[in-house]
């Protein structure tokens, strides 16, 4: 039987006993971490007469932690590394040469093609300590070929360490042998040659360089540890036509992409420039005005001919916009078709009069109908959110009206409308050639902006001219000249005119200066004056007043309904709007105010719709192409082949 003694003795000892294990076992498992680094990373490159490259790697290897059983080393081929492809790989360890398979098994390796780099993998027992493995390959198409100018050159510009190894190199020595015959370039200023190591795209001093005394042979001796992430680039160039090297299918397309650059590249500056001049042409062809055979002066005080304030104010500007609408209100009112009334709370109602529609034109007749729809009178409320749908059929019937009398040859919305398809069509274009153009200029695709900046910059200015592409005729052309000049009369009316005296053309000419969009400055102008009349067609809001009215005295209301108006003009007993402010303060501003407002409203309430229904530093030599010469006869340009990644598990 145990004790109880036993039983306290039994649940300290077997947690220490457990961490005790634990604690012994840990410094085991932290010594299987797999960790290595190259301590020697040779690369002897050897030049073939035919311009092949040799290629053997010597990597030495300390393995520790848990046993190694394979390595890998990937180069990029084709425009990726600068060369045509890898062939003839062969590796060994020592003396043991590995056979090429997909067997996985220790003393094989295999080559695999993955597009744009090819892959060795090669397999190994399991290793520990120190190793060695040797692998050659025989590189096509490395060197770049230069031309017969001075200062170009072929040369060998190689990535032999990538930036991609994954552990410290301790040492390195890369070899370059050239062919007999085969010597480095010099610079031209200095007789040094151009040969040439960089560490992590830089010019370094941490690289030995030597070359042999034939020549033949440059040595690049890192003089310190390589860390991971920096690549180690060489490079030797040699004069050109010592070897009889064809230029590489890699080289080849380098070439094309950048004669291609050059032409898409000053093609697009030519068409920066030609687009929007084209455009103005094309502006000044098609969409300008014909120059006009008359004189006309600055202003005129009367209205040049008969034509209505509507069709006025859409051939000033080529569009039938919601003024011109508004002011054929007015003129009908003026020319007693209807009367307007104001009533309380800013309202206002439209009585259609009794005179006959017969000489009115196609657009008026229809503007009355779609005010009144049968009825005798309608407020302005009930043309909220309706009025709307009759708006296309007018500015249709104001444009056909234009085009029917000569003034306009073709619509001029239509005009527009055709110049901003064409742009929309131009701008497809644009934005599709950064796709298109990208894919024929390859390496340079990144020139594909210029000419989509070009055909954009294109398309906007004939979004920007469309809206100027309609024209006039010679008549068209010449009417709106003389009504532009009686516009600044109106625009101006205090400069030219005694106001004070001139109040019968208040009524007479407002139509117009609602077409012209001067309605506010106008009604302010004349409600300045005491001897403006009230239009007879207007009758605002009652409202009691005190003081001299008519020549009496006493309690006045101002507003009362009035009979309806036959025609235009301001008739008998009809107070004018310095009456109204005769002996009260804002009266006049009231009355002013109110007409302003009626038109204000007028054209918000029929151009309303209703509301939509609710739903829910200094580097290495970059880029490619190009055999220039270089700073004072040095390298002919490139950028370096090679490189990939390396390592082990």
């Amino acid at each position: 039987m145990f004790s109880r003694t036993d039983s306290i003795s039994k649940r300290i000892l077997l947690p220490l006993v457990l961490f005790l294990l634990l604690a012994g076992l840990a410094p085991a498992a932290l010594a299987q971490t797999k960790t290595f680094h190259w301590t020697q990373w040779d690369i002897d490159v050897v030049l073939q007469p035919d311009g092949r490259l040799a290629v053997t790697e010597t990597q030495t290897l300390d393995f520790s932690g848990a046993p190694f059983t394979f390595g890998y080393r990937s180069i990029p081929v084709g425009r990726a590394g600068n060369n045509d492809g890898i062939s003839n790989v062969s590796v060994r360890e020592g003396d043991q040469i590995f056979t090429e398979s997909s067997s996985n098994a220790p003393g094989t390796f295999e080559v695999v093609d993955q597009g744009d780099e090819t892959r060795i993998n090669w397999y190994f027992d399991p290793a520990l300590g120190e190793r060695t493995y040797t692998f050659s390959y025989i590189i096509d198409g490395a060197v770049r070929v230069g031309t017969s100018e001075e200062g170009s050159g072929d040369q060998i510009f190689w990535t032999v360490i990538p930036s991609d190894a994954p552990a410290r190199i301790d040492s390195s020595r890369t070899t370059i042998t050239l062919p007999e015959g085969v010597y480095p370039q010099r610079y031209t200023d200095t007789n040094d040659f151009l040969v040439e190591a960089y560490v992590a795209d830089y010019t370094t001093p941490d690289v030995a360089i030597t070359v042999s005394d034939d020549e033949r042979v440059i040595t690049y001796e890192m003089l310190r540890p390589l860390m991971p992430g920096e690549a180690l680039d060489v490079r030797v160039q040699f004069p050109h036509g010592l070897l009889d090297i064809p230029m590489s299918d890699w080289q080849s397309t380098e070439v094309r992409d950048d004669v291609a650059g050059t032409v898409v590249l000053a093609l697009s500056l030519l068409l920066m420039v030609a687009g929007p001049l084209g455009v103005v042409l094309l502006w000044y062809v098609r969409g300008r005005d014909p120059h006009l055979g008359i004189v006309v002066p600055d202003y005129v005080s009367e209205p040049p001919d008969a034509l209505p304030p509507a069709m006025v104010g859409a051939l000033l500007d080529e569009k039938v916009d919601i003024q011109d609408i508004v002011s054929t209100l007015t003129d009908l009112a003026h020319r007693g078709y209807l009367v307007m009334e104001e009533g309380e709370r800013k309202s206002y109602t439209f009585t259609r009069t009794a005179k006959p529609d017969g000489d009115l034109r196609e657009y008026e007749r229809t503007f009355l109908s779609k005010v009144f729809r049968g009825d005798e009178s309608r407020t302005l409320s009930s043309l909220q959110n309706k009025f709307y749908s009759a708006i296309p059929q007018l500015r249709q019937q104001i444009e056909d009206a234009i085009i029917k009398e000569g003034y306009l040859p073709r619509s001029p919305q239509s005009v527009r409308t055709s110049y901003s398809v064409l742009a929309a069509v131009v701008l497809v274009l644009g934005i599709a050639s950064l796709f298109f153009v990208g894919v024929f200029l390859g390496e340079n695709a990144g020139l594909s902006c210029f000419p989509m900046t070009a055909i954009v910059g294109t398309a906007i200015a004939l979004f920007i001219a469309a809206r100027h592409m309609p024209r006039k005729t010679a008549k068209g052309a010449e009417t709106a000249a003389k009504w532009t000049a009686f516009r600044t009369y109106l625009k101006n009316i205090r400069q030219y005119a005694d106001v004070e005296n001139s109040g019968d053309i208040f009524d007479k000419y407002l139509a117009y200066a609602v077409a012209f969009g001067l309605e506010r400055s106008f009604i302010t102008t004349f409600a300045q004056s005491p001897s403006t009349p009230i239009p007879p067609w207007y009758t605002p809001f009652p409202t009691v007043m005190h003081g001299p009215m008519g020549g009496g005295m006493g309690p006045v209301i101002v507003g009362s309904p009035r009979p309806a108006a036959t025609g235009g003009g301001s008739g008998g007993g009809v107070p004018s709007l310095g009456d109204i402010s005769g002996g009260l303060t804002g009266g006049l501003a009231g009355m002013s105010a109110g007409l302003t407002r009626m038109l204000n409203n007028t054209s918000t309430a029929m151009r309303s719709t209703p509301p939509p229904s609710s739903s829910g530093s200094t580097g290495r030599f970059g880029g490619g192409g190009g055999f220039s010469g270089g700073f004072s006869g040095g390298f002919s340009g490139g950028s370096s082949g090679g490189g990939g990644s390396a390592g082990f598990g």
